[in-house]
């Protein structure tokens, strides 16, 4: 990666990639070493005198590669030489400053090596990069995340042989590793391998030609091998963006099938062992959770779908993934502070810092707001950090607004002015609701409690406490003498809201449940689970009347139609389905969604479903026929909500691109697009007379916008 003097970087190309491989290849002469896609074409005739990774080698004195004696200072500065010419031609000159990355637990002697190499490539001096701090600063200095003093952020990186994870903490002036550890039997090579694995049982009476791939001894079976492994990465990252990918085998000249749920399959072993290693590094280092500021995936293969997934569901907060990752160090490298050392190890961390709460972490963070980011009509005193949940107040009087600072707002939705501040939770909070007469409101948090709110005076009136594993999901049957409350322990809970006392503890489920819904008529309370299956129960009882099973990853969320017949429900499957609640057996399964479903909603008359999906898209299907009625394209980040107008007419959806969008629902066409935003919209809400929308953005507002005339009015309601 190279940075002019404007400091723009951009990436140096090597065989008109930005990636160099870092293996070296020595023939039998005694030429200069071959780097890059060279020495990967010479080791298909001579595998003999190839090394991948000589840096896995930095312990090594020499390597021996087709019988020539290599030091690993020769074979590191070879592919640094290269560099150096590339850096040369492309600036018309040396580099001023050389800033080399290196894994965190490198000691003074491994970065003795990569010094010497450095100096033999022509570099002359040159500052280190922990890799992980190197990932931090692109964090925070790139895509502007907010990573305040005291707080860490949480780097996993899963590149081509190994996996490291490390705890980066920013102080006042510096990025500073924490912790640090990896497993070097675990990266993208063996990704690869669960491929090779996968199509070699589907081919396996082709003994022969498999032994030849596996141990080749001429150069056409070298060849083979050679491209049969390239052909396995190639589906590895096809399988990161699609659901399914072809692999040629060569000698048997056919083509098998990949499936990403069988890739997935494959891979959950290796990749649930990071997840543990990540668990294991934060409990032994002494970080909670509350402190880390986000987890950010780097390395190629941390593109991977699957990681993200395990991760969010063991830690609670959703990783930051990009579509490039395996550039963020060599670019974090230029905005980071160089240094001549590093840490050994994670063994002892230091002294985890003090925490003080401002909400949980489970989403990706903000980026620093400046006075420059908005032009503020009206300034409100409000949320210092996200702002994830909006909705009205029946009467459409109130807003209620709630975030990762761990608070609940309302606000005078007339003046846009504070009514009151929510003030007891300690975490995140997950879920807000007004009860249907508007005098109560409940919320849900991280912190394992449920509360109930006085709106009128905005004291608490009731805490709900029973829940081990956080709360996540709140809902008031529509008489409003009954809430219900999802939970991380796996258990659904039933309150009665006069008394706040638990009324029902309604256990079933193996995972975490994700959402709850009553029935238009409160008899039923629906529950989604992580497990990837939905519960009916019956209110009156606590029992559960109906098990739905259908989707194959957890289940996002569950909305019941207006006439209380029909469930929908979202999956991380990529699937939303509709169910019949009478017989609890499916009625549709909507699959056009490539990637997560987070949301679903029923229009108002409940012919059409909307859903929300991580590929971009909202979509709108015929609840008769479950086919889809339209596509809504144009959000270029996933779509986190989507929101009917009460008359039907406008749906709205909330982008992680920073806008929210109004979409004709008769046409499916864009009506407006609402650009004010500065950071990820989260959710969406119409007024009850549907002339107002409500907004939450990660860039600590929420905004009103008058939907009812031409140019929208703002009301900001900001992070202080």
């Amino acid at each position: 990666m190279l940075a002019g003097r404007d400091g723009r970087a951009k990436p140096l190309l090597f065989d008109a990639s930005p990636l160099l491989p870092s293996g070296v290849f020595a023939g039998l002469d005694t030429g200069p070493l071959f780097t890059g896609a060279d020495a990967e074409r010479a080791a298909s005739a001579q595998p003999a005198g190839f090394e991948a990774n000589p840096k896995r080698r930095i312990d090594d004195r020499v390597i021996w590669l087709a019988d020539r004696e290599i030091t690993v200072t020769d074979a590191i500065a070879a592919v640094l030489t290269r560099v150096n010419a590339e850096a040369r031609r492309v600036a018309g000159g040396p580099p001023d400053t050389v800033a080399l990355t290196h894994p965190a637990g490198w000691s003074r002697t491994r970065l003795g090596v990569l010094a010497t190499a450095a100096e033999q490539a022509g570099f002359g001096e040159c500052g280190f990069v922990a890799e992980p701090v190197a990932a931090a600063a692109y964090f925070a200095g790139v895509i502007g995340k907010d990573l305040p003093a005291g707080r860490c952020l949480l780097v996993y990186d899963l590149g081509a042989g190994t996996c490291d994870v490390s705890i980066v903490r920013r102080t006042q002036d510096a990025l500073e590793v924490v912790a640090t550890t990896g497993l070097d039997d675990i990266g993208g090579l063996d990704l690869d391998a669960t491929i090779v694995d996968h199509a070699r049982s589907l081919t396996a009476t082709a003994t022969n030609a498999w032994g030849r791939l596996e141990w080749p001894r001429t150069p056409a079976d070298q060849r083979a091998h050679r491209l049969l492994w390239r052909d396995a990465r190639t589906a590895k990252e096809q399988l990161s963006r699609h659901t399914s990918a072809d692999l040629h085998i060569p000698l048997i000249d056919t083509v098998v099938h990949v499936t990403r749920d069988e890739f997935e399959t494959a891979a959950r072993p290796h990749l649930e062992r990071t997840v543990d290693l990540t668990a294991t590094l934060l409990r032994d280092a002494g970080v909670p959770r509350q402190l880390l500021a986000g987890i950010f995936l780097v390395g190629g293969s941390s593109r991977l779908p699957l990681v993200a997934s395990l991760l969010h569901r063991t830690l609670r907060i959703a990783p930051t993934t990009l579509d490039h990752p395996e550039l963020v160090v060599a670019e974090g490298a230029l905005h980071g502070p160089t240094t001549t050392h590093t840490p050994t190890g994670p063994t002892p961390p230091p002294p985890a810092p003090a925490y003080t709460s401002t909400g949980d972490a489970d989403q990706p963070t903000a980026a620093d707001i400046t006075p420059d980011d908005v032009t503020v009509e009206r300034t409100l005193t409000g949320h210092s950090d996200q702002v994830t949940l909006v909705v009205f107040s029946p009467d459409g009087r109130t807003l209620a607004t709630a975030g990762r600072d761990g608070t609940a707002r309302l606000w005078d939705v007339a003046t846009g002015r504070p009514a009151a501040i929510l003030t007891g939770h300690t975490h995140f909070v997950a879920a807000v609701v007004f009860s249907p007469d508007g005098r109560t409101l409940a919320t849900a948090s991280y912190d394992d409690t449920a509360r109930l709110w006085d709106v009128t005076t905005g004291r608490p009136a009731a805490i709900l406490t029973g829940h081990t594993d956080g709360a996540y999901a709140v809902a008031f049957s529509p008489d409003g003498r009954t809430l219900a409350t999802g939970g991380g322990d796996g258990t659904a809970r039933l309150w009665d809201v006069t008394t706040g006392r638990p009324a029902a503890i309604l256990t079933g489920h193996t995972d975490g449940v994700e959402a709850v819904a009553f029935s238009p008529d409160g008899r039923i309370l629906a529950t989604a689970d992580d497990d990837g299956t939905a519960f009916l129960w019956d209110v009156a009882t606590g029992q559960t009347t109906t098990m739905l099973a259908g989707h194959t990853d957890f289940v996002a969320a569950v909305a019941f139609s207006p006439d209380g017949r029909t469930l929908a429900t979202a999956g991380r499957d990529g699937t939303a389905r509709l169910w019949d609640v009478a017989t609890g057996r499916t009625a549709a399964i909507l699959t056009d969604h490539n990637d997560l479903v987070i949301a679903v909603v029923f229009s108002p008359d409940g012919r059409t479903l909307a859903t929300a999906g991580r590929d971009g898209t909202a979509r709108l299907w015929d609840v008769a026929t479950g086919r889809t009625a339209a596509i809504l394209t144009g959000h270029t980040n996933y779509v986190a909500a989507v929101a009917f107008s009460p008359d039907g007419r406008t749906l709205a959806t909330a982008g992680r691109d920073g806008t929210a969008r109004l979409w004709d629902v008769a046409t499916g066409q864009t009506a407006a697009t609402l650009t004010d935003h500065t950071d990820g919209v989260h959710a969406v809400a119409f007024s009850p007379d549907g002339r107002t929308l409500a907004t939450a953005s990660s860039d600590g507002t929420a905004r009103l916008w008058n939907v009812d005339a031409g140019r929208p009015r703002i009301w900001r309601i900001t992070a202080s």
